[in-house]
């Protein structure tokens, strides 16, 4: 049996190059998460107990169904289905980036600003970059739309549509442990 793999077997250099760039990205999300964790135990304010979980749960279940969505649409059989699917993630994606900006404006005309405590310092760090990644996400999504429902997302454009897709999951995955960490975890 030969070494190399067919060349439909073998992922495209354009999912390769993504999957580099997402770990150096967790790299700095991790990072991130250990200062917080560390300045967390300094700060003197309300920290995570003026947060909450409930209220931002809606808003993380629809980011987390955008990745639901972007699993099924490459197995539909119809392009405006496939269309449908890639749109609908993005507008989850939107829809979480609306519960986050109203979350912030909640905290922050309860004078909870990103210099009022050393939680707040870290918590905005990481929504901000977290829904920076989201916001760069969804051109993305709908570019896989748009070619979804033309017809132009063929075989030819896997390696976008795979690079794209890994790229989404990771933005979700990372909400994970954010939520986890900044909403349900006590903190130390």
């Amino acid at each position: 049996m030969s070494a190399a793999a067919a060349p439909s077997a073998r992922r495209p250099d354009a999912y390769w190059g993504m999957a580099v760039f997402l770990v150096t990205d967790a790299v700095i999300f991790l990072l991130l998460l250990v200062a917080h964790a560390f300045l967390r135990r300094q700060g003197h304010g309300p920290g995570a107990g003026a947060l909450s979980a409930a209220a931002m749960l809606p808003w993380s279940a629809a980011l987390w169904a955008s990745s639901a969505a972007l699993v099924l649409a490459p197995r539909v059989r119809r392009a405006w289905a496939s269309a449908a699917l890639y749109g609908l993630g993005a507008l989850l994606g939107a829809a979480f980036l609306l519960g986050q900006g109203l979350e912030y404006r909640h905290l922050l005309a309860q004078g909870h600003t990103v210099t009022s405590d050393l939680f707040f310092t870290g918590f905005y760090t990481l929504t901000a970059l977290h829904g920076l990644h989201v916001f760069l996400g969804l051109p993305l999504l709908t570019a896989l739309a748009t070619l979804a429902a033309r017809g132009r997302l063929t075989e030819r454009r896997a390696g976008f549509r795979e690079a794209a897709t890994l790229y989404w999951h990771f933005v979700d995955a990372v909400w994970v442990v954010l939520y986890a960490a900044l909403y349900v975890w006590g903190g130390p």
